[in-house]
């Protein structure tokens, strides 16, 4: 049964939008490339509570990243938690020198597959929070051993984290999360489905309600207001 169906809400929502979500809902329990399916919903779960709390008042100092626990069991470390937060509640909050850090405790793959599972699963709760719709259930957990593995072509570069460079033509946030490709490809199609559609490279779109630059207006504003530094 799909998880989100058109009849789950209570306005009509474009099928490639509710295709997007039913992909990264499937993929969101099953192992990843550097954490296990349980750790991945563990992620969700805790991203999911720090959209809730919001970011901590301003002058509680968060904590030394060197000093919090980085031993995964069988849920995820308290380093792991703190970066959720960070990346969820406080993104306005990162800067190169943190990120650094995160990454050079957590390794790369770990931290961008952490960023991926966050920034797959909150646009999800915001749309059915924004349409007055449940949030929905986390997905049972299948086991299994992560897949691991660096993709050819990434290394370095402008970004806090490796990405794709050889070779590579198209916008930046695209690659973004490169380094784990199969989360990128289910974050691209959200991005796709919500945004461009299939006319990214079209100046003039006719396939949304919305002219294409009354789409950017909206997403600079969004921008602006969650402090995005892109």
């Amino acid at each position: 049964m799909a998880a989100f169906s058109q009849d789950s809400f209570s306005h009509l929502v474009d099928e490639q939008i509710l295709a997007s979500f039913e992909q990264t809902w499937d993929g969101l329990g099953r192992p990843g490339t550097w954490w296990t399916g349980a750790q991945r919903v563990a992620i969700a779960e805790a991203s999911r509570l720090a959209m809730g709390d919001g970011p901590r008042p301003i002058g509680v100092a968060p904590p030394v990243l060197s000093d919090l626990d980085r031993v995964d069991g069988s849920g995820i470390s308290d380093l792991a938690l703190e970066v959720v937060r960070r990346v969820t509640a406080e993104s306005g909050r990162i800067t190169a020198i943190w990120a650094t850090e995160a990454i050079d405790l957590m390794g790369p793959g770990r931290y961008v597959e952490l960023v991926a599972v966050v920034v797959l699963t909150v646009p999800i709760d915001i749309f059915c929070g924004l349409l007055a719709r449940s949030h929905q259930p986390f997905p049972a957990v299948i086991a299994g051993e992560v897949v691991g593995g660096v993709p050819d072509g990434v290394a370095g570069g402008e970004a806090y984290v490796p990405w794709l460079v050889d070779g590579w033509k198209g916008p930046n946030v695209a690659r973004a999360l490169s380094y784990v490709p199969v989360d990128n490809a289910r974050r691209m199609a959200m991005v796709s489905s919500m945004y461009d559609g299939s006319e990214f490279f079209e100046m003039v779109w006719s396939h949304r309600s919305l002219s294409r630059p009354q789409i950017e207006l909206v997403a600079a504003r969004t921008s602006a207001l969650n402090e995005c530094f892109y």
